[in-house]
């Protein structure tokens, strides 16, 4: 394992900009309408090579820059989160993530001894609204302190069931994604309505989601990470 994070290598000032609005246009892209071409992955190698060029060069860097935003492109929306919905942290090698854990235990002011290990889900953060356990809203991430409604998606979603089997108030977290064969109908529904095809799951998963107007519906699933009180809740009712 390197403590190196891989990176898209910019050479001069010209690829550098041409990096800043790939990055913008694939942003907007994958926050707009979800068409963008770069999965995450492609994503995050062409931030940090834009980041490494601007450590070397401060004088050059564009007041457009992705670097330094929070989800920057994001479609920020005007629904208030009860809580922040906060994005995931990178490490890349053995060094940042013993750093990474060092921070962690000062924060808490106590060693951690075990750890949880989970494959990163590609898809897009969202929160589920239940009240008297129905499901009445969903709100995708945004900014972090508020998201858009995204409720029409109530329905197409697996795991997010329109009832629970209890009449709770509470609101869950998780990643709103598609898997390998959700996604392949998806591409076939899509190849027969107009000829076309998704440039990979993560933003499928984002441009479904978000789609109104499509004559076909994509199904897509959830996978929960988390649950808090919801504010219309007046009872004592503990966080699950």
């Amino acid at each position: 394992m390197t403590d190196a994070p891989p990176s898209t290598l910019i050479a001069d000032q010209t690829a550098y900009a041409e990096a800043v609005q790939l990055a913008l246009d694939a942003a907007a892209a994958y926050y707009g309408d979800g068409t963008s071409t770069l999965d995450d992955d492609a994503y995050d190698r062409l931030v940090r090579g834009i980041q490494a060029y601007e450590a070397e060069h401060p004088d050059e860097v564009l007041p457009s820059s992705p670097t330094g935003k929070v989800a920057g492109g994001a479609v920020v929306g005007d629904v208030p989160h009860t809580v922040p919905m906060l994005s995931l942290d990178n490490v890349f090698g053995a060094g940042q993530l013993v750093d990474w854990a060092a921070s962690l235990e000062r924060r808490l002011g106590r060693p951690v001894t075990v750890w949880s290990v989970e494959p990163k889900l590609d898809g897009l953060a969202i929160a589920a609204r239940y009240r008297g356990g129905r499901l009445v809203q969903l709100v995708t991430r945004g900014d972090g302190t508020k998201g858009e409604d995204v409720s029409h998606a109530i329905g197409t979603i697996v795991g997010l069931p329109a009832r629970l089997a209890e009449p709770v108030t509470v609101e869950l977290r998780g990643e709103v994604m598609m898997t390998t064969s959700q996604f392949e109908d998806a591409c076939a529904k899509r190849r027969a309505h107009d000829g076309t095809t998704f440039a990979n799951p993560r933003s499928a998963a984002a441009g479904t989601l978000r789609a109104q107007d499509r004559p076909y519906v994509c199904e897509l699933t959830f996978f929960g990470y988390g649950a808090l009180p919801h504010p219309d809740d007046t009872s004592e009712q503990a966080v699950l």
